[in-house]
């Protein structure tokens, strides 16, 4: 059985943990799909949906990866391939309608949950670490960070400077919110 979203399982940020939730409402429909009489087409369409998220939820969490500066970000970039290309795998090999359950069941539960609760959760205990190094820090030093702005009103985003110096060279973030590319806030 596929656990409910619970907020210890955040790791952060508030966009990427909506699409946890989001991807633990999908799993909690795997479950349910798996376990009536359905057809052909409607569990291929549950698949259709779990695969496309999934896929724009692994591209958002690695932009989010690289802009909070995770050292293991090609490690985890590497997972997330791993389970696009297994899903598929599993997809492609179903030869009837249970074979898609079973193998919609072990993406759900495996491969996601596990995922969420194992490999996300060690960004956030990363993150907190780099917090509570950065509180040390600031008492000494301020690191210096460059305000950005997005299509979101009144939105301010707060880049450090190895991002800003990575988007002076011509890398492009765009807000997880409205998808727009952030530009550096005037003053």
């Amino acid at each position: 059985m596929v656990p409910s979203w619970d907020d210890k399982y955040s790791i952060g940020n508030s966009d990427i943990d909506l699409q946890h939730q989001k991807l633990f409402d999908l799993a909690k429909k795997s479950f349910i799909y798996a376990n009536k009489n359905v057809s052909r087409e409607e569990i291929r369409g549950i698949v259709a949906e779990f695969f496309e998220y999934m896929k724009e939820h692994f591209k958002d969490e690695q932009e989010y990866m690289e802009l909070i500066g995770y050292p293991k970000l090609q490690e985890h970039t590497m997972i997330h391939k791993d389970i696009i290309a297994s899903m598929a795998g599993l997809i492609k090999t179903a030869k009837n309608v249970n074979d898609l359950k079973e193998n919609l069941l072990l993406i759900a539960e495996k491969w996601l949950v596990e995922h969420i609760l194992k490999e996300d959760a060690k960004i956030e205990k990363w993150r907190q670490a780099q917090l509570h190094q950065t509180e040390e820090e600031l008492v000494e030093e301020k690191p210096q960070q460059y305000r950005y702005t997005c299509g979101c009103e009144h939105k301010i985003h707060l880049v450090p400077s190895h991002i800003h110096e990575k988007i002076l060279a011509g890398k492009k973030f765009s807000c997880m919110t409205c998808k727009v590319v952030i530009k550096i806030k005037l003053s």
